[in-house]
């Protein structure tokens, strides 16, 4: 009796290494080594990388970012104030997480006050975009747009017939941002210029420094990533 019991038991440990061996074997089989020539590199996406600025002037522009945002809190905004190294006019954002200008263009701002207008110009944009997602998000399908003048509580949830009604609509007419948020978007910078304890006269100074070459242009794109690298003259 005893030796049937140490025989099973021997049995069971044979079996159980072996499935983990043949685990292990698939799972090899199934992906090949770091090392070895027929494993394939991931990329994984990342935004592009910016070119580094000199660091006093990174931190001018930092810590005049932050005093702005810090005196308008009704912006709901903490986007990171980046500096490009590049000598050309170059300023734009990336969603509500960045502002990126070039070190070209804050060297032509002659004080902090011009340097404060070109971010608030920035600045304004993005929150005047946030504003008009907010009210696009909120913004009910008028009752014209859907058939026979009805409103979405007159229809079931599950109504396939308004669904695909309201689907349709949508993508003929979305109810995504406005293209009018130009004059909104001056207005917010000039009440951001205003509210950092600056004149907002300082945007008619600034006007004509933030006008983007079409090489300024293309290095935005390449360091937004929206158009591939330009090929620059040596």
């Amino acid at each position: 009796m005893p030796n049937l019991a140490v025989r099973i038991a021997a049995c069971a440990c044979v079996a159980q290494t072996g499935c983990v061996t043949g685990d292990l074997a698939v799972q090899r089989s199934l992906s090949p080594e770091p090392n070895s020539p027929n494993s394939a590199k991931v990329k994984t996406p990342g935004n592009p990388k910016i070119p580094m600025a000199h660091l006093e002037t990174s931190r001018r522009v930092e810590q005049l970012g932050k005093q702005i945002l810090t005196q308008n809190p009704f912006t709901g905004l903490e986007p990171a104030f980046a500096t490009a190294g590049v000598p050309e006019t170059v300023l734009f954002h990336r969603g509500t997480e960045m502002i990126v200008v070039s070190e070209g263009l804050v060297k032509k701002c002659k004080s902090d006050a011009e340097l404060a207008a070109v971010l608030c110009t920035e600045l304004g944009l993005m929150v005047a975009e946030k504003q008009a997602l907010r009210r696009a998000k909120n913004e009910p399908i008028p009752e014209s747009a859907l058939p026979g003048g009805a409103s979405p509580a007159s229809g079931s949830p599950s109504d396939p017939g308004l669904q695909a009604e309201l689907a349709f609509r949508e993508r003929g007419k979305p109810r995504g941002p406005r293209v009018s948020e130009t004059e909104t978007a001056a207005k917010l910078s000039r009440e951001l210029l205003r509210g950092a304890g600056f004149d907002p006269a300082e945007f008619d100074r600034v006007e004509p420094l933030v006008r983007q070459s079409d090489r300024g242009t293309a290095l935005r794109k390449q360091m937004s990533d929206s158009a591939p690298p330009p090929k620059w003259d040596h």
